[in-house]
């Protein structure tokens, strides 16, 4: 009988091994940027109406950037199931268009487990005016905006009082629940 137990348990642990090694490797949703010109973004913020939106404007190559992301995936996971969504912008493009690089976006994003849409600005400089009416000072990286349920701004990281962790969750919950 002991024998019997040995042996199961010298085949169990590697296959219980093997699965969750093949669960750590293989991400539960897909995570990708989408390249997206001014009137795209907007399109895409537009079809969130009905939901709070928290709008992560950043870049790889930005610290605090960098620092901050992972705050909008906790976010995410702690309030999507109650309305918030999530958007992160890549403003890669800003400081090196020619040297930029979509796999390496994509890379930290998949590395932060960004399930939420992800957008890179295809051409920020070309659409600076157009990003700054929809988003506001989006280039001053980091840079976040609140939009309400009815898709209007409720707050942003630049004009509005900077808020800690725990105060911008508390905003977003008001806005959740009205």
């Amino acid at each position: 009988m002991r024998r019997i137990r040995l042996y199961a348990i010298v085949l169990v642990i590697p296959a219980l091994a093997v699965a969750f090694s093949r669960a750590a490797d293989e991400p539960a949703k897909s995570v990708d940027a989408t390249e997206v010109r001014a009137a795209e973004l907007e399109k895409a913020l537009a079809s969130y109406k009905g939901k709070v939106v928290v709008v992560d404007c950043w870049a790889t190559w930005c610290a605090p950037c960098v620092k901050k992301f992972p705050h909008l995936v906790e976010l995410h996971n702690k309030y999507s199931d109650k309305g918030l969504v999530c958007v992160s912008v890549s403003a890669d493009k800003l400081s090196n268009p020619k040297g930029f690089k979509k796999e390496t976006v994509v890379e930290f994003l998949k590395e932060k487990k960004a399930t939420f849409p992800n957008f890179i600005l295809a051409d920020p400089k070309q659409d600076d005016e157009a990003l700054t009416k929809l988003l506001g000072e989006y280039s001053l990286l980091p840079y976040m905006v609140v939009f309400g349920k009815n898709g209007k701004k409720v707050w942003n990281s630049d004009d509005g009082p900077k808020l800690t962790d725990a105060e911008l969750a508390k905003l977003i919950e008001s806005e959740l629940a009205k």
